[in-house]
C-alpha cells in the first residue's frame, strides 16, 4: 500500500480505520445481539468478554493488576459503562441503529457543557454556541419526525424515550470521562479499563436481575448470530477501537481523531439502510446532517482551545 500511496503511515491508516469502521458498525451489531438476547445481560456479557480478556493481558505482561485504584475504577465504570453505554442497548430497542448513532454526535457538545475547567476558552468561540444551537436544532427535527424502525412493537411514546435515553447517555459518558480524565488517571491504561469493564458488567447483571431479564433468558435460545454480535462488540469494539482511539491520541492531533464523533453516524444509518432496511426520510437526514454539522464545530472549539 506505501507503493500506491507515497507517505502512507500504514499504522495510523489502521488505527483511524478501527476507529471509523469499528464504531460506526457496532450500532448495527447491537441489534443482532437484541434478536435473541436482552439488553442489560447483551452488555454485561461483552463487558466480561472485554475486561477479562484486558486483564489477563495485563497479567501476562507482568504489571500488578490488583491494585487500590481498582475499586475506584470499577465504581466509575458501573457509572459511565452503564449510564452512558448498556443503555444505547436498551434504547436500541426503539431507535434505529442509524438515529442512536446521530443522537450520540451529540457527545462533542456535551463534553464543552460539562467540562467547566476550560469554559472561559469554549466560550470564548462564537462557534461554541453554534454548535450548541445547531445541536438543538437537529434533535428537534428528528423529534418532530421520529422513526419506525424499532426492533420491538412500534411505540411512540416508548421511541421519545429511548431517544431521551440516548441523548443523556452522552452526558453520563462525557461526565465519567472528564473524571477519569481530571481524577483518576493514574496506572495502567489497559488495567484501569479492564476494572471499569468489569465494574461496568456487575452494574448490568444488577440491573438485569432487578428488571427480570433473566427469566426470560435462555443460553439455548442465543442465536449464533447473537453470540457473534457479544464477541464482536467486546473484541473489536471495545478493545481494538478502544487501543487505536488512544495510540492516534498520541500520534495525531485531537481534532483529527475526534472525527469518529461524526463519521461513525453516516456508517451506522448507511449500514442500518443497507442490511437492516431501516427507512430515513428527507426530514431526518436534515436533521442528522444538522447534528453533524454541530458536532464537528464543538469539535473544532475543543482543538482550538486545547492549542492555546
Amino acid at each position: 500500500m506505501k507503493k500506491l500511496f507515497p507517505g502512507l503511515n500504514i499504522k495510523v491508516f489502521l488505527a483511524f480505520a478501527a476507529i471509523y469502521i469499528i464504531w460506526g458498525t457496532t450500532y448495527l451489531a447491537i441489534r443482532f445481539g437484541l434478536e435473541s438476547m436482552q439488553p442489560f445481560i447483551m452488555a454485561a456479557m461483552r463487558y466480561i468478554i472485554a475486561g477479562g480478556l484486558l486483564l489477563l493481558f495485563c497479567s501476562v505482561k507482568g504489571e500488578v493488576v490488583f491494585k487500590k485504584t481498582a475499586i475506584n475504577n470499577m465504581l466509575l465504570g458501573a457509572f459511565m459503562l452503564t449510564l452512558g453505554q448498556a443503555v444505547l442497548i436498551w434504547a436500541e430497542k426503539y431507535v434505529s441503529s442509524g438515529l442512536t448513532a446521530v443522537f450520540s454526535a451529540t457527545l462533542p457538545i456535551w463534553y464543552i457543557i460539562i467540562d467547566n475547567k476550560h469554559w472561559k476558552g469554549y466560550f470564548s468561540s462564537k462557534l461554541t454556541l453554534v454548535s450548541i444551537l445547531l445541536g438543538v436544532v437537529g434533535i428537534i427535527i428528528l423529534f418532530y419526525r421520529p422513526s419506525v424502525n424499532a426492533t420491538e412493537h412500534h411505540d411512540a411514546a416508548m421511541e421519545i424515550v429511548a431517544s431521551l435515553v440516548v441523548i443523556a447517555s452522552c452526558c453520563f459518558w462525557a461526565v465519567g470521562s472528564l473524571y477519569y480524565k481530571y481524577r483518576l488517571a493514574k496506572g495502567s491504561l489497559y488495567a484501569n479499563v479492564g476494572w471499569q469493564l468489569l465494574g461496568g458488567a456487575i452494574a448490568c447483571l444488577l440491573i438485569s436481575s432487578a428488571t427480570g431479564e433473566w427469566i426470560k433468558f435462555s443460553f439455548g435460545a442465543v442465536t449464533l448470530t447473537s453470540w457473534l454480535a457479544v464477541l464482536y462488540l467486546a473484541i473489536a469494539g471495545s478493545i481494538i477501537a478502544f487501543i487505536a482511539l488512544y495510540w492516534l491520541l498520541a500520534k495525531r492531533p485531537a481534532a483529527l481523531v475526534g472525527t469518529y464523533a461524526y463519521i461513525n453516524p453516516v456508517i451506522a444509518v448507511i449500514l442500518g439502510y443497507l442490511i437492516y432496511a431501516e427507512m430515513i426520510t428527507v426530514i431526518q437526514l436534515f436533521g442528522m446532517l444538522i447534528i453533524l454539522i454541530a458536532a464537528y464545530l464543538a469539535n473544532r472549539v475543543k482543538f482550538e482551545v486545547a492549542e492555546e
